[in-house]
């Protein structure tokens, strides 16, 4: 086990990849609004439109459950930071990752502590017009579509939502069913797939290539009359070809939604 800068013993569930540690040099808590411009600047460049801001805020690095107030003041400065990047980049969403559970702590008071967390950056999300989209994640709690309901609506703010990781809910059941519990609240989701048969981080696959049930989710999407982007997340990223494997995603997801 590794002492975290969370403050808690306990590693994320992502150090496996070895990417937890991650460090962009223009996206970052330190960025200002040039290096957002630059975003921009990449962007456009390239033809895309950017709806999403995430990747300052891990699961272990300043996790919004921390009994240690610095840690989590730390964590909303970082979810500001992403606020303030969504509305210079033009995004409408900040994906959220709401901390993680760790042995010692209390269950609770972890979860009040996030939300607690989450309602004052949303007062400061909805200045900008910018909604907060809480993924499911593997880390120790909110593993229920029930729970995840409860987390969001005790925080009672309209700007607060999903982020639906189709993927990450696959290991715990079914996405569609899933998605038929969350309704409304999605605001964003994650399209990647998941062999049960791994059963760990590994597990993670091109679309279609794992036990996801996609055309059911599909249909569960319609159900609910989502509208908003399916926005394919390469976990772990390929090590070659990215355009190509991004391209091959594109054209499921084009027969899928047909």
């Amino acid at each position: 086990m590794t002492k975290e800068r969370g403050g808690n013993s306990s590693k994320g569930v992502t150090d496996s990849l070895g990417i937890d540690s991650y460090f962009n040099p223009i996206f970052n808590i330190e960025s200002k609004e040039k290096d957002f411009k630059e975003v921009i600047s990449i962007a456009d460049g390239e033809g895309i439109k950017i709806t999403g801001v995430g990747g300052i805020l891990s699961f272990s690095t300043y996790p919004i459950t921390s009994e240690i107030t610095e840690v989590r003041e730390n964590g909303i400065n970082a979810l500001n930071k992403m606020v303030e990047a969504a509305a210079t980049i033009g995004a409408d969403t900040v994906l959220v990752i709401p901390g993680m559970m760790t042995a010692d702590m209390d269950y609770l008071e972890g979860y009040k502590r996030a939300q607690d967390a989450i309602a004052k950056v949303a007062v400061n999300a909805d200045k900008f017009d910018v909604q907060l989209a809480v993924e499911n994640v593997w880390n120790n709690y909110l593993y229920s579509p029930l729970e995840l309901n409860r987390f969001v609506d005790e925080i009672d703010n309209e700007k607060v939502g999903v982020y639906f990781d189709i993927a990450n809910a696959r290991i715990f059941g079914f996405p569609e069913q899933w998605i038929k519990t969350l309704g409304k609240r999605i605001k964003k989701l994650h399209v990647k797939d998941f062999r049960v048969s791994v059963g760990n981080i590994t597990g993670f696959t091109n679309l279609l290539d794992g036990d996801v049930d996609y055309p059911a989710v599909m249909k569960a999407l319609n159900d609910i009359g989502y509208g908003g982007e399916l926005v394919v997340e390469l976990i772990p990223p390929p090590k070659y070809c990215i355009e190509e494997y991004l391209s091959s995603a594109g054209r499921v997801l084009d027969v899928l939604t047909k």
